[in-house]
């Protein structure tokens, strides 16, 4: 008995090992591309529940924004909110048609967390005008309960911004 014991043991670490779940990256990429376009569609359409919804709720949760003059790091939910919640104050009534889309997007999905940089592109009319712009967004998302947040956003200003 004692000479089965161990070839016992190694069959039954084998079979555990290989029956371990394995990733489904492109289901993850699909899901997380839903998050990631759910935001954008949050903003685009002034809807703060919708980004609310799109991000970890913690004291560790980053929002890093640059522009050509100037940056800012939010530390925080509460402050990363505080953002959302200003913005909802803001008159938009001369922006009409926003539509927000990604391109050029690379992801890479680790267990429960994933990493994301794409193009992060605005059509929109102005005052009646048309309008284009396109920022870098680096994203860090972590799997909650089964469903992708974003726990740290990134939103970098190009060098000279094409708008027309």
């Amino acid at each position: 008995m004692k000479k089965l014991k161990i070839p016992l043991i190694l069959i039954a670490f084998l079979a555990t090992v290989s029956c371990e779940v394995k990733t489904d990256v492109d289901k993850e990429v699909a899901a997380i591309m839903d998050v990631i376009q759910m935001e954008g569609n949050a903003h685009a359409a002034h809807d703060l529940i919708g980004l609310q919804n799109a991000y970890i709720h913690d004291s560790l949760t980053v929002r890093f924004n640059s522009r050509k003059s100037n940056y800012s790091i939010l530390e925080g939910w509460d402050q990363v909110n505080s953002l959302f919640e200003s913005w909802m104050t803001m008159d938009m009534s001369k922006y009409k048609n926003v539509v927000n889309s990604k391109e050029n997007v690379l992801v890479k999905v680790i267990d429960n967390c994933a990493w994301l940089i794409c193009d992060n592109n605005w059509e929109m009319e102005y005052d009646g005008k048309p309008m284009k712009d396109s920022e870098i967004q680096i994203t860090f998302l972590e799997k909650n309960n089964n469903e992708w947040e974003i726990s740290f956003n990134a939103i970098v200003t190009k060098p000279g911004p094409k708008r027309e």
